[in-house]
């Protein structure tokens, strides 16, 4: 018979790190930190882009996970949406032309999508996102004069 005063949340065992799981989850999280923190200050504009992008899909993909939590799935959402707003507000309309035009409009749908919040509209967010990251990512890749592929 368990007397313990924490009952069974004593008997549960350690992770296979041996630590509890808010201390793993603190740990990746500041590994992740430091992951991007390098990964920003070496970091190209267009690399920068990218990792926007990259963070757009996580978040998305959080935001889709979440449909039972509520919160979770608004602050992914809300995240997400700033992504959007920053990556539009960035835009240089003299220079980019049509292409930045395009982009606006894409961005304002992509928002629209968020801003619904429901799966379908969040799978379409998900499916332009993943467009637009395949998309910055080959850009990136052909400009090194590597396959495009």
């Amino acid at each position: 018979m368990n007397t313990h005063p924490l009952g069974h949340l004593a008997l549960r065992p350690a992770g296979p790190t041996g630590l509890e799981a808010p201390a793993q989850r603190l740990a990746a999280r500041q590994y992740r930190t430091i992951g991007i923190e390098a990964r920003v200050a070496s970091a190209s504009p267009h690399e920068l882009v990218l990792l926007l992008f990259e963070r757009l899909q996580l978040l998305l993909r959080e935001a889709r996970a979440a449909h039972q939590d509520a919160a979770r799935r608004c602050q992914a959402i809300e995240r997400a949406i700033a992504i959007v707003n920053g990556l539009d507000t960035t835009l240089d309309d003299s220079r980019g032309g049509e292409v930045a035009a395009l982009l606006h409009r894409v961005y304002a749908i992509l928002k629209e999508r968020l801003a619904d919040g429901s799966e379908p509209a969040l799978a379409d967010a998900q499916a332009m996102a993943d467009e637009l990251t395949a998309a910055w990512r080959a850009i990136g890749t052909s400009s090194r004069g590597g396959p495009a592929g």
